[in-house]
């Protein structure tokens, strides 16, 4: 007997609930769940999800040229992608068979739908336009949507390199590097320092703004709900040009993405982010011991 949806969010969604975005707090967690228990009631894999997770991300993409009722489905099967990138977790966790090499083929998932995903948007815009330059706009909300992943990841990568898988001399002197101007009692510390990785929280309505329309994953139910709005209506002539809402959308994506990541850059150089999380992996490699 499986449990109920209440006792579920206490095994599965609250001890990962510090790495919830905006999308998990509002969407991801409260469909997640129903799915999840599902899967647990079929005795279903968590490779199940993982693997369909890229087979509807690549399949609602390549439904997306095609505009109308094939996009509608597209999608919605897009969306499956993110609830099933949420149910694989959770079922994962549930049953105690977390595998890091799989965490590794998600991560390269997420990629290869992302791509797919504005590529093929793009490829309906200028379809739709007949403008090859409709094209720009998928690929500006693309390349900020990568470097926007890459700008996180890049501290956890290179100190792992530099630091942690280089030879004692040069360890040595890349840990000098990051700890400098750090307080020493720091290091001492086993865990996370007092205002890090903190969980999403609805703070003031400008920061949640900018949260809910640069998140990709709520982008697919706007781009969802513009699709069905799309159905009933016509498309719309500025300037001799022919778009409609999907257009507009992506737009609105390809100019307001590559902004929100040249800030997210400018404010992680100013305070010095790189240097704070690669302090962190040192901190906590520092208490690593392989049993």
């Amino acid at each position: 007997m499986v449990e109920s949806i209440h006792e579920l969010r206490k095994k599965v969604q609250e001890p990962v609930r510090a790495y919830n975005d905006v999308a998990g707090v509002l969407v991801g967690d409260r469909v997640s769940i129903h799915v999840t228990r599902a899967f647990l009631a079929l005795g279903l894999s968590p490779d199940v999800g993982t693997i369909g997770m890229l087979v509807c991300g690549l399949a609602g993409s390549a439904c997306l040229p095609f505009g109308g009722g094939w996009a509608v489905l597209g999608f919605a099967l897009v969306f499956v992608y993110y609830v099933l990138d949420c149910v694989d977790g959770e079922v994962a966790r549930y049953r105690q068979v977390e595998k890091l090499e799989w965490g590794f083929h998600d991560f390269l998932f997420h990629l290869y739908v992302k791509s797919a995903f504005f590529t093929c948007l793009g490829v309906y815009a200028v379809l739709e336009t007949g403008r090859w330059w409709a094209f720009a706009f998928a690929l500006a909300a693309l390349l900020a949507t990568i470097f926007g992943k890459a700008l996180y990841d890049a501290a956890l990568v290179l100190t792992a390199r530099y630091v942690l898988m280089r030879t004692t001399a040069e360890r040595a002197r890349f840990t000098r590097e990051v700890l400098a101007g750090s307080d020493p009692a720091e290091m001492e510390r086993d865990g996370d320092l007092p205002g890090e990785q903190q969980p999403f929280t609805f703070g003031r309505v400008p920061g949640l703004a900018r949260a809910v329309l640069t998140n990709f994953d709520l982008s697919i139910l706007w781009f969802l709900a513009a699709a069905v709005i799309d159905l009933f209506r016509v498309p719309m002539i500025v300037g001799g040009v022919t778009f409609d809402l999907k257009c507009a959308l992506l737009a609105f994506y390809g100019v307001v993405l590559p902004l929100d990541f040249l800030d997210r850059l400018y404010t992680y150089h100013r305070t010095q982010g790189f240097q704070r999380d690669a302090r962190r992996l040192v901190r906590r490699a520092h208490h690593f011991r392989a049993k």
